[in-house]
């Protein structure tokens, strides 16, 4: 049936959408609910974070494993009952409450990362889109439902188990592929080293929002959907808008608006209304943003998925963790942290990350390892692609790539094959875009004048492409398009 993939594909972003933003509300209300719940008994300071550190750290070391003994959607149920098992211990047994509380914290922070899992089976753009828009819409739905703490509870619970439901068809797509591959014809896994400058830059930046975020004071439902709307157009200008696949432009976004609050913070000339309204749009684009990446990176990383979230939520939850055991020993710590000399020096710390830390060469050598100006990698001792002319022996002479009505049919032949290998590879509309002028023939300084970009762009871009595609020439890409090519004649 014509059209029946389209519509096919339609249906399950619908249900991955569904999926994402019925977990966003479970989780917010799992939040919501622990911190009532030890605001009754322990004066308002919640191991919350404590919690999902523990799992973080276990998803780390023990995900792989797991996931090599069981299917992620058998996991993702068994986290489910230790939900249900927690809140049951929570509300019917006073004396195991913070058992069960934190039972239902590590099994929460297991389901939500086996659900997002299913996210990887969307294309690249859709993948961001999607995980965009469900998470911030489902945090503000959860965080304005007028539910007291055990409704809180209950809820959470349900939406978790409908989450599972929707996404459970798409955890284990090919179960032959391993923990968080699916069944691509052409994709390789590239290895991704962790540097330091990056590594403390981030680590900075999570501690810099969290401190930020946490301090928020609560605002009313009208300022609270402004703040949301707000964090949702930053986060689709850098991280779905932009064509960046070194995330520069969301990073430079959260540098920014961390230094714009503490730079708020320490003036004192606004309102607590409009600090605690940037504050918590940026509570938003941090824990949004910061796992699009992670995201994004399991696409292409070799690092099994459990591993790279894990550490994202290690990072994300890890200050405010830190934070929480020191203030045991030391209660003056919170109040310490949100004075004017530390907000003088959070924004040096910011400059010095922007400056250096998490400046593009950083971020590139990170993601995609570092290149010298011929276009090869040093990332571990590969030698990805030289982009001069002379390699371009084979080409599509004259080839447009428009697929206009009066294209022959090879030409046609040949941007459908291009546009299967980037959605099957997830290439970026930009990264495409560079692939059908690689298919001509075309070396990296045509292509930086032909799209009115710096050579050192194009050489990143031809760079990814061919990690992405697992090439190593010119020459084997373009036998690559053309095998796809023949592959597309013989299906039609």
């Amino acid at each position: 049936m014509v059209g029946s993939p389209t519509v096919s594909n339609a249906r399950k972003t619908a249900r991955l959408f569904a999926a994402i933003f019925l977990c966003a509300i479970g989780t917010t209300l799992l939040s919501l609910w622990f911190f009532r719940f030890y605001a009754e008994i322990d004066g308002g300071r919640s191991p919350h974070s404590l919690f999902v550190v523990m799992a973080s750290i276990f998803v780390i070391a023990a995900g792989p494993r797991l996931v090599a003994s069981f299917t992620a959607k058998h996991l993702a149920y068994l986290s489910l009952i230790g939900i249900f098992i927690g809140a049951f211990l929570a509300v019917a047994v006073p004396t195991w409450a913070p058992v069960g509380s934190g039972i239902t914290a590590i099994a929460g922070t297991f389901l939500e990362i086996f659900v997002y899992k299913s996210l990887l089976s969307l294309s690249n753009v859709a993948m961001r889109k999607v995980f965009v828009t469900a998470t911030v819409g489902g945090i503000f739905t959860g965080s304005v439902l007028p539910f007291d703490a055990p409704t809180a509870l209950f809820a959470a619970s349900v939406c978790m188990a409908l989450a599972v439901a929707l996404a459970a068809s798409h955890l284990d797509p090919d179960p032959a592929t391993g923990e968080g591959r699916f069944a691509l014809s052409v994709h390789v896994r590239r290895q991704i080293i962790l540097r330091a400058r990056p590594a403390a830059g981030l680590i900075v930046l999570a501690f810099v929002a969290h401190l930020a975020s946490a301090n928020a004071m609560p605002l009313g439902p009208g300022l609270t959907g402004g703040a949301y709307l707000a964090a949702l157009a930053l986060l689709w200008l850098s991280a779905i808008a932009h064509d960046d696949t070194s995330h520069i432009s969301l990073i430079r976004c959260l540098v920014l608006i961390s230094a714009v609050v503490c730079a708020m913070r320490l003036s004192g000339s606004f309102g607590a209304e409009a600090v605690a309204f940037v504050e918590t749009a940026l509570g938003i684009i941090v824990w949004t943003g910061i796992i699009v990446v992670a995201l994004d990176l399991a696409t292409y990383a070799e690092i099994p998925f459990s591993t790279i979230m894990g550490g994202v939520y290690l990072l994300l939850t890890g200050p405010a963790a830190l934070i929480y055991l020191v203030s045991l020993a030391a209660p003056s710590l919170p109040a310490m942290l949100s004075s004017s000399l530390a907000d003088a020096v959070i924004i040096c710390l910011l400059v010095f990350c922007g400056l250096y830390l998490l400046n593009e060469q950083s971020l590139d050598d990170l993601f995609w390892g570092a290149h010298d100006d011929e276009g090869k990698t040093s990332n571990d001792g590969e030698a990805l692609p030289a982009t001069d002319e002379g390699e371009a022996s084979a080409t599509f002479h004259n080839l447009d790539l428009s697929a206009s009505p009066s294209a022959t049919a090879s030409e046609c032949e040949t941007v459908d094959a291009i546009a299967r290998l980037a959605a099957e590879a997830q290439l970026t509309a930009r990264e495409q875009e560079v692939l059908g002028l690689l298919a001509e023939g075309r070396s990296a300084p045509f292509i930086a004048e032909y799209l009115s970009i710096e050579r050192s762009t194009a050489k990143t871009h031809v760079t990814r492409i061919y990690a992405k595609l697992g090439v190593h020439t010119r020459q084997e890409l373009i036998s690559l398009v053309l095998s796809a090519k023949g592959l597309e004649a013989t299906e039609h």
